[in-house]
């Protein structure tokens, strides 16, 4: 294909993936402890001028290195202020690069229409898409990972990338992919290194290069890519002393060998598939589909041979006579998930390096069918245009108040359930937001009326995916944001902020309230820690921790007086919550 396509596909691609992700990035508030324990230390470091181990909550350090703190800080200090948006943002800019450079790379090596396909891919993955719009660690780590893995444009002055340093004889030092190397494990610590030295090694040796040459010259850049991270563990050290060093030894090493002090995420082997599973929905569905339409007749998992060890001899043989790029894809793949199988600690997360690789092969797929005129792509646009009409008079019917609140039944979850179902109801939307709840139907009806007319399999796959892309797009701009509103501390933050105007809120024990504490402004503080020589303040505690408050308070000769009490779970606790006044006796 002309070099006038690719640069029509590239920048359609930007533009389509700059109008999915970025608009919505400031519509929802937060409403997990995850994304204000993030946005915190940006905020204090704005606050403090303190860039290498900003301190919020009064004594917290953040648990990982500084670069996305950093890049919260630096957007939110050309916006005015730290919001949803500016600390959501570094990982929308650099999900951005990551799809713009994974484009180019498979548009290069491969084709545009498997380079175009893939990126849509990345765009409607549950799991992409979810880290993309999120103030998380995840995505800026696994950007920079994927970038170093394989970045190439045409461009001379961007050709010593590891990759493309491979193709060229592993001749003089790759310093772009060192640089983001360094960012990466800035980032999120060594693995941002590990990983693409790893990769990069084993594909060397599978193709033939003697052990020494690979592991000599991959550990030199790979030291090399670490030096501003010891740079940075040195000012730190210098700051924040033995618990800081702790800290991070816990974090980056007491996770992989199963050492860590507390439980994070402990998960059994089959959980990293059932994830992979759940990561690539709404496309997990059609796949699914399509392999009815497969002829499994005749299928091998293994070549034919005489014995077991001829078959497996054979399929090494084949597996190493891969194109370059997709031997390098399987690697990538394989590689890291059997590493993230190893710790005890799992997250659905720890995966997305391997997302941009598996988007290239399913893409593969995916085009292999359309050849072949499956009906996948026409089961599937009827399913999805379904699911968009469905998720429309769904929403119609709660707005006219004709679904009942018995539906949710009287469990745990129940008021919460009513709560986001009236939301919905009552919200009032702006003229463009009614045009993002529209989106999905006039998709719908896009796709099926491509069905009547029995349009080609090319068209249908991206009618599906059209569907998916509107359904996204009406989620981050209407829905979502009007239902997690119901989770969210902020309404609580704002109460608090009326009752305590100023000065510090404290709480119990080793309970964080991250999210009232971003929407105070990094107001609250420990207990245990002020005790017993603060004279008088307010604390709130977590309903299952109120007996053990109490007793502390009395311990140390102080009164306490309940102030109010919510029915609604924190989002931080999952638990309801009280607020008392205490004083000395």
């Amino acid at each position: 294909m002309s070099d006038n396509n690719t640069k029509k596909a590239f920048w359609f691609i930007a533009l389509l993936s700059v109008l999915v992700i970025v608009p919505f990035l400031g519509e929802s508030i937060f409403y997990s402890k995850g994304e204000p324990r993030e946005a915190i230390v940006g905020y204090a470091i704005l606050e403090s001028g303190n860039w290498i181990l900003p301190v919020n909550y009064g004594v917290d350090i953040a648990y990982k290195p500084p670069f996305l703190y950093w890049m919260i800080a630096a957007f939110s200090a050309i916006a005015g202020g730290v919001s949803e948006f500016t600390s959501r943002l570094p990982s929308a800019v650099m999900f951005l690069a990551m799809q713009l450079v994974f484009f180019a790379f498979v548009a290069r090596r491969k084709d545009v229409k498997t380079a175009f396909l893939a990126s849509v891919l990345l765009l409607t993955s549950f799991e992409v898409h979810r880290a993309a719009v999120a103030c998380r660690l995840d995505m800026v780590q696994v950007s920079f990972i994927v970038m170093s893995l394989c970045l190439h444009f045409r461009w001379r002055y961007l050709k010593h990338l590891l990759f493309r340093w491979d193709e060229q004889g592993c001749r003089r030092v790759p310093w772009i992919a060192v640089v983001l190397m360094a960012c990466a494990s800035l980032t999120k610590g060594p693995v941002g290194t590990i990983f693409p030295c790893l990769v990069t090694g084993v594909y060397q040796l599978v193709r033939g290069r003697s052990f020494g040459k690979a592991f000599f010259s991959l550990a030199g850049i790979g030291l090399l890519s670490l030096v501003p991270l010891a740079v940075w563990f040195w000012a730190a050290w210098k700051q924040g002393g033995q618990p800081f060093v702790d800290l991070m030894l816990e974090e980056n090493t007491g996770r992989f060998f199963h050492k860590m002090s507390y439980e994070s995420h402990e998960n059994p082997i089959w959980y990293n598939f059932l994830t992979i599973i759940w990561g690539w929905i709404p496309w997990t569905l059609v796949l699914l589909v399509s392999l009815f339409g497969l002829k499994w007749k005749g299928m091998r998992i293994l070549p034919a041979g005489n014995t077991l060890g001829m078959r497996l001899k054979k399929a090494w043989q084949t597996f190493r006579s891969q194109s370059p790029l997709q031997l390098f894809t399987w690697l990538t793949i394989l590689i890291i998930f059997i590493f993230y199988c190893i710790p005890k600690s799992k997250r659905s997360v720890y995966l997305l390096p391997i997302y941009p690789f598996m988007a290239l092969l399913i893409a593969e797929y995916l085009l292999a069918q359309v050849r072949r005129g499956a009906q996948v792509f026409k089961v599937c646009a009827v399913i999805f245009a379904s699911l968009g009409l469905l998720l429309t008079v769904v929403f119609a019917a709660v707005r006219a108040d004709l679904i009942p609140e018995s539906v949710w039944g009287t469990g745990r979850h129940a008021a919460e359930n009513i709560a986001f179902m009236h939301a919905l109801r009552d919200v009032s939307l702006s003229i463009p937001q009614w045009l993002l709840v529209a989106l999905p139907v006039i998709a719908a009806l896009c796709a099926l009326r491509l069905v009547a007319k029995r349009a080609g399999t090319y068209a249908l796959l991206y009618a599906v995916a059209g569907c998916m892309l509107c359904l996204f797009v009406s989620l981050d701009g209407v829905y979502q944001p009007t239902v997690l509103a119901v989770k969210s501390d902020k309404q609580l933050a704002e109460r608090l902020e009326t009752i305590v105007p100023q000065g510090y809120i404290y709480s119990h024990t080793h309970i964080n309230f991250y999210g009232i504490n971003y929407y105070l402004g990094d107001r609250m503080r420990h207990l245990v820690r002020a005790i017993p020589e603060v004279p008088e303040g307010y604390l709130l505690v977590s309903e299952p921790k109120k007996e053990e408050a109490l007793d502390l308070l009395e311990e140390n000769q102080y009164r306490a007086e309940e102030v109010f009490y919510t029915d609604k779970r924190s989002c931080d606790t999952r638990t309801k919550v009280i607020l008392y006044h205490f004083s000395k006796k």
